[in-house]
């Protein structure tokens, strides 16, 4: 065979990386414009194939990516580096081949430095940028946001550890490259012990030099290595990379029709029993040489005849060879490299490889397999595909599969619904829409919100018990869980509640404490100190409206009395939260405790006045510039907080790692500058603490009821 030639280095760097997906706006589109939003690619996970034996594989999904590492090195590896392709929608990622675990750059990764540097893209896990210790680094899109407020875009390397967090940053916080720096936290590539096989019931063969994988029994998993040696030595020939120009030698009939492909070395002449034998490579071997093992068969040829008149004859205006009669016509146009005189009505001839030539019945989306390796418990496929994941051309790929004989496939991940109980429109509804616009570039995956107003008994048992992680439930809920006992719900939904693992605190609103201005003016109250006093000294008189028994304005109503020791009449509402007209219009309580948002009209137009919140000293709120103070600034209410908290619970099914990724997400989401900036507008204070930080919270407003609870408030 002619000029057949494989750069050795292209094996492990990828040969024609091609488009899964229409190419995401280029760097030089980030760098002009670093502060448009870029698509974070969608994060996957491997997923077994699913169809019985025999089906069609989905092969253009299970080839999908390169190996950020030599394949010479594989059988040492615990980690592999999978790159779905140059412009994949789908992220990089580190595969564990011992426990299978598939490992992204972390969402609590996608901002270093205090938000001063932000990922914007992960690009590919990085076979150069490894260091003595192959430790692997992953490249990323990035834009800093400078201290004098301007943003500027670059690219550079990193390594994370075994929580996708950055163990070397891709630069330090004042611009540097680190790319070269060793980190004991990072991941390497190889195992501690250098290495680690698995037994496995699976195991390599060979037809014609073709590997396929068989289980115990003999059967061969797909794709099955061809059992034919044309198809198999067309395979090793175009898995060889043909070069333009390459040759062959093949067999013609008396006609000019092709009978053998133009893919073989030299081909002896057919036999008396017109039959011919064919001869493949033993092994693969990027340079073949006359020491190359070598596969034959016999192959019989049907009957043709024909021929013998006709001389082979090379054309001197093409340079081609051709075949002529004896009166000197041409009979076969002159077409081939080489020709030879027909024998049994076949001649054999040399010509240029036939690159549209296919074996019957062949598909161009089968990967043609390469080498098989053994990676930990798993099986790494080297192969040649051309599918719409190369943009059609031809292109080196890795599969996984595992000892099951299963194709393993990426998988994104499903969309996350985040349910909210109430209409459209209030204040869950606003923090659901927040997350909606902010999670899918840092989870890699969509997020919509749905309400179910009201919740019924059933939708509660679905949103606690099933979902996994596709569902998440935003709730203004009141905490613990379940509420208190003779308080709030019964123990059915006590129960339910209760089996709701936790995600993350995601905002808190405190209250404030207003009273009616020409009340204030009459009574002389106009501080928290005033207000006590005045109570202290008409006990009962004074009367402050609160929503119905159980929510937010009970509970602070009630820690008011019960740390002040004061006598106040409660009125109660049979809503969440009292409007402002039973102060502006009907008169018919001095005090109110209510969201900032229920009373600022009021509060604007001069009808009520802020006494205080109920929010932490240490986060006081403010409105239009002026600070309010807060109640617990005085001496007999410190330690007083009260808040209304949005948080997000995950459904009994759900898994912890997958919901402290989401916790993580909704931390960015909060340190955002618009997003801080919002919630300060709404007198809201973020969350986006870890779940055991929930819990402990729950544990508080626990204690923070029975103290409310302690003395008479109804």
């Amino acid at each position: 065979m002619k000029r057949l030639y494989l750069v050795a280095a292209l094996l492990w760097l990828g040969i024609a990386l091609g488009r899964v997906h229409a190419a995401p706006p280029s760097y030089a589109d980030l760098y002009a414009d670093p502060g448009r939003a870029m698509p974070m690619q969608a994060n996957w996970q491997l997923q077994p194939v699913t169809g019985q034996v025999g089906q069609v594989q989905p092969w253009k999904d299970i080839f999908a990516f390169t190996v950020g590492i030599d394949p010479r090195l594989m059988e040492r590896l615990r980690w592999l580096g999978l790159n779905p392709g140059k412009n994949s929608a789908l992220a990089p990622a580190l595969f564990n081949a011992q426990s299978g675990q598939t490992l992204f750059l972390s969402s609590a990764a996608r901002s270093f430095c205090d938000g001063r540097w932000q990922v914007v893209r992960m690009d590919y896990v990085s076979a150069s940028s490894i260091n003595d210790t192959l430790q692997p680094g992953f490249k990323v899109w990035l834009v800093e946001r400078k201290p004098g407020g301007g943003l500027r875009s670059t690219t550079a390397y990193g390594r994370i550890d075994s929580q996708g967090r950055w163990a070397v940053p891709p630069v330090t916080c004042d611009g540097l490259d680190p790319r070269y720096v060793d980190s004991p936290f990072a991941i390497s590539y190889l195992s501690p012990d250098g290495g680690e096989q698995m037994a496995s019931d699976l195991h390599i063969d060979k037809v014609y030099a073709q590997p396929g994988l068989r289980n115990a029994q003999g059967q061969w998993l797909p794709p099955v290595p061809p059992l034919d040696i044309t198809t198999a030595q067309w395979m090793a020939y175009r898995k060889q990379i043909v070069t333009p120009g390459s040759s062959g030698t093949g067999l013609i009939d008396a006609r000019g029709r092709m009978v053998i492909p133009f893919i073989f070395g030299n081909l002896p002449d057919a036999t008396a029993q017109k039959r011919i034998q064919l001869c493949t490579s033993g092994g693969w071997d990027s340079q073949r040489h006359t020491d190359t093992s070598r596969v034959c068969r016999w192959q019989r040829l049907h009957g043709s005849h024909g021929g013998a008149a006709l001389r082979p004859v090379k054309d001197v205006n093409t340079n081609r060879w051709g075949y002529q009669d004896a009166q000197g016509q041409w009979v076969i146009a002159p077409q081939f490299h080489e020709a030879r005189q027909f024998r049994h009505g076949y001649a054999v001839v040399a010509g240029a490889f036939p690159e549209d030539w296919r074996p019957p019945g062949w598909q161009d989306d089968w990967p043609m397999i390469r080498k098989f390796h053994r990676v930990g418990r798993y099986w790494a496929a080297e192969a040649l595909v051309r599918n719409a994941s190369t943009d059609g051309q031809w292109a080196i790929r890795f599969g996984l599969m595992n000892d099951a004989g299963q194709w393993l496939a990426p998988a994104p991940q499903p969309t996350l619904h985040i349910t909210v109980i109430f209409p459209p429109g209030g204040r869950s509804d606003h923090y659901a829409q927040m997350l909606a616009k902010h999670l899918p570039n840092l989870l890699g995956r969509n997020v919509q919100v749905d309400h179910k107003p009201p919740a019924t008994l059933a939708d509660y048992r679905l949103l606690t018990m099933e979902g996994g992680n596709a569902k998440v439930w935003l709730g203004a809920m009141m905490l613990p869980r379940g509420g208190i006992k003779g308080l709030h719900q019964g123990p059915l939904i006590d129960t339910l509640l209760q089996s709701l693992h936790p995600v993350t605190l995601l905002a808190s609103e405190p209250l404030v404490l207003v009273i009616d201005s020409e009340k204030a003016d009459t009574l002389g109250i106009h501080s928290t100190d005033d207000l006590l006093a005045y109570a202290r000294a008409h006990p009962g008189s004074l009367r402050i409206a609160t929503g119905d028994d159980g929510w937010i304005g009970h509970l602070a109503f009630g820690l008011l009395r019960s740390m002040s020791g004061v006598d106040m009449q409660r009125v109660v509402y049979k809503r969440m939260y009292p409007d402002s007209d039973v102060i502006t219009k009907e008169h018919a309580v001095e005090l109110l405790f209510a969201p900032a948002n229920g009373v600022k009209v009021a509060i604007e137009r001069g009808q009520l006045r802020v006494l205080g919140t109920t929010a932490n000293p240490a986060h006081p709120q403010s409105y239009r510039g002026v600070q309010w103070p807060t109640l617990a600034s005085n001496a007999s209410l410190a330690g007083y907080t009260v808040y209304d908290h949005f948080s997000l619970w995950a459904p009994a099914d759900s898994d912890s790692a997958s919901n402290r990724i989401l916790q993580e997400a909704v931390a960015q989401v909060l340190a955002k500058p618009e997003v801080r900036d919002s919630l300060r507008d709404i007198q809201a204070v973020g969350g986006g603490g870890p779940p055991e930080a929930l819990l402990e919270l729950e544990h508080q407003e626990y204690e923070h009821w029975m103290r409310a609870l302690s003395s008479s408030t109804r």
